[in-house]
């Protein structure tokens, strides 16, 4: 008899605990939940991991009906965080490809049941590469050895460790580059304690000395060609200056920049002649995904660094012949400096070959250093420019990639707090059109009030690197590197 008062009880209590969950007395609100991270109103691929959210206000709980053309998920948070179940999620966002869903959330909040206006959420019909490369740093410029580079599965919260300082301490490690978003064509950079180049191509890892010749710095910020065969570098002398005044904590300078061109088969670095000019800076080599031309960024060469912010870069492209491997004398300038006051960086085509994305400062060719730093985009049927103004913030908006059918890109930016680059995925439409972004899904919606790193440096990948930490710190330890040969210059 006592037994059956106590589960007599229990029932009771669960009865009653769910039936407390459930919002009574609902008072209706025209405003949208303030939450963290903000997902109103943007596009999602079907392959993405939970959108978690954070609602504002100091919520005991939180009820949310997701709604789609199919069905609907109910979530029911014990505290201001929206957790969303991971399988549940993958299967509903697979029932609705192509349609959009509906959030409403109803918060309890000092005992009263709030409904916040309904917002959407689109679901697009093209997925997004399942992989995300990015170099993890402390935002205080000078602690670079403390770093590492991380994939992580878009579809999950997984992340999983491609180098870092650990395994190779007193190692800075940048520039990792894929072939066609294909980690089995991979490049990435070494300095300082076990300096040099891992390249990894045909399941051969290797560690390659970037230097030859007349070059006066090794190679960096690598582009592949889709062959596989080439790999152009740029040369560059980097050196950081701190401000004591003013709202900039740093610049970095590029004192000094060219850019050769590596034959990965015959370890031949070429310095072709129209691409090192001493009157010039040639950086941040883009080939285009046919490989029959190489986009680039150039400045007339000035006085550094009394002259660093005077120093503008143009968008410009040359010609490229595969068979040879020389590039042709005539250079394209697509956007000049001089016409727009600008200076250009990072130029990344996308892979269907319509659309160039680069981004665009007051001067140098750093823009996470430049708060006013902006992503534009340049349709290359009509060569018409314009400034990707949804991708934009008042913050530095920097690196970016595009996934590997186009259709989506990932940009590094400040935009949170000034201080830490975060991660931002937006689609972009045919017409190049870029919706509104959304910020890198994190298990926990708090993830970023305690994690002291920034994200920068991404790269999509549409499968894992296969290649292991272990053998990549075993190849950084060798020495000496795999010479490489210096080649003729055309």
């Amino acid at each position: 008899m006592r037994l059956s008062l106590i589960y007599f009880a229990i029932i009771l209590l669960s009865v009653a605990s769910c039936t407390n969950r459930e919002p009574r007395d609902v008072v209706a609100t025209d405003s949208y939940p303030e939450m963290f991270p903000d997902y109103e109103g943007v596009t999602i691929p079907a392959n993405i991991a939970p959108l978690n959210f954070r609602v504002a206000g100091g919520p005991e709980k939180v009820v949310t009906m997701i709604s789609g053309e199919k069905g609907s998920l109910k979530v029911v948070s014990s505290d201001d965080r929206v957790l969303i179940p991971a399988r549940q999620w993958q299967r509903f966002l697979a029932d609705n490809t192509g349609e959009s869903l509906q959030f409403e959330v109803t918060a309890l909040i000092d005992g009263r049941w709030i409904a916040y206006r309904p917002f959407r959420v689109s679901i697009a019909e093209e997925p997004i590469d399942g992989c995300l490369v990015y170099r993890n740093l402390m935002p205080g410029f000078q602690n670079w050895n403390r770093m590492g580079i991380y994939q992580r599965n878009l579809s999950s919260f997984d992340v999983g460790t491609v180098i870092n300082s650990r395994l190779l301490a007193g190692t800075c490690m940048n520039c990792h580059s894929f072939a066609g978003n294909n980690p089995d064509n991979m490049v990435l950079h070494l300095r300082e304690s076990y300096g040099g180049t891992i390249l990894h191509r045909n399941g051969v890892t290797e560690k390659i000395n970037a230097r030859a010749g007349k070059m006066f710095a090794a190679a960096a910020f690598p582009s592949w060609h889709p062959s596989g065969k080439y790999i152009a570098f740029s040369v560059n002398r980097v050196n950081q200056i701190f401000h004591a005044t003013g709202t900039r904590r740093a610049t970095a300078l590029d004192l000094k920049s060219d850019i050769v061109l590596y034959d990965t088969g015959s370890h031949e670095m070429k310095i072709p002649d129209q691409l090192s000019r001493s009157d010039r800076f040639e950086t941040f080599p883009c080939f285009s995904p046919d490989g029959k031309r190489l986009y680039f960024c150039s400045a007339d060469s000035v006085c550094m660094p009394a002259g660093f912010d005077t120093v503008r870069y143009s968008l410009c492209s040359v010609p490229f012949d595969t068979e040879k491997g020389e590039f042709g004398a005539e250079t394209d300038t697509l956007v000049s400096s001089a016409a727009t006051g600008k200076s250009c960086s990072i130029p990344r085509v996308s892979p269907d070959g319509n659309f160039l994305m680069f981004t665009v400062s007051d001067y140098g060719a750093f823009p996470s250093y430049n708060p006013e730093s902006d992503i534009w985009i340049m349709d290359l049927r009509s060569r018409n420019r314009f400034t990707a103004d949804s991708l934009n913030s008042p913050d530095a908006d920097s690196w970016h990639s595009w996934s590997s059918n186009s259709r989506w890109v990932v940009v590094s930016s400040r935009r949170m707090d000034g201080l830490y680059s975060n991660l931002y995925i937006a689609y972009v439409d045919n017409n190049g059109i870029a919706r509104k972004p959304f910020l890198l899904p994190q298990k926990d919606p708090g993830f970023h009030s305690s994690f002291l790193y920034s994200f920068n440096v991404p790269e999509f990948a549409v499968k894992p690197v296969q290649v292991k930490p272990y053998q990549i710190a075993r190849n950084a330890r060798r020495t000496p590197s795999v010479p490489v040969q210096a080649g003729s210059s055309h």
